[in-house]
């Protein structure tokens, strides 16, 4: 169990996955997991199982099964420079804003900053550094707003 509070401690993707262990060995039930974790009956029964028949590995993420890459501070910096200009004005992009997904996307192809990055890792950069990341929302049709 001491691995699963490591993972709770330095592994956000992976931690929510020890919590739901860590809960059920505490005696709570599917449903009072679900209402502290808010994650779906089924996907709690799941990582239960997974970590039943196959230990920590059913709970760790896929992405430390391999060698993973290290983000370092000066990338980290250069992630955050790029997210927190204007797509369109610095880079002359066709569109104003980034989403996670064409953030982690540029990052890769077009700076070739890391080899591989998610939209997730992107997202804690983003946070770790202070900035709040909104998801964007595409509206097809006519704009409500009424400029």
């Amino acid at each position: 169990m001491n691995d699963l509070h490591w993972l709770l401690d330095n592994d956000a993707e992976s931690g929510y996955r020890a919590k739901m262990i860590l809960l059920r060995d505490e005696g709570y039930t599917v449903p009072k997991i679900r209402r502290i974790t808010n994650h779906h009956d089924n996907n709690i029964r799941k990582r239960i199982h997974r970590f039943n028949e196959k230990g920590i590995d059913g709970i760790v993420s896929r992405k430390h099964l391999r060698n993973a890459h290290k983000i370092t501070e000066d990338i980290e910096r250069k992630i955050v420079e790029i997210a927190t200009n204007d797509p369109r004005k610095k880079y002359k992009l066709k569109f104003s804003t980034w989403s996670l997904c064409v953030l982690a996307g540029y990052i890769m192809e077009e700076k070739k900053l890391v080899e591989s990055i998610s939209h997730t890792e992107v997202k804690n950069v983003l946070v770790k550094y202070g900035i709040e990341w909104r998801n964007s929302k595409t509206v097809l049709g006519k704009s409500r707003d009424p400029e």
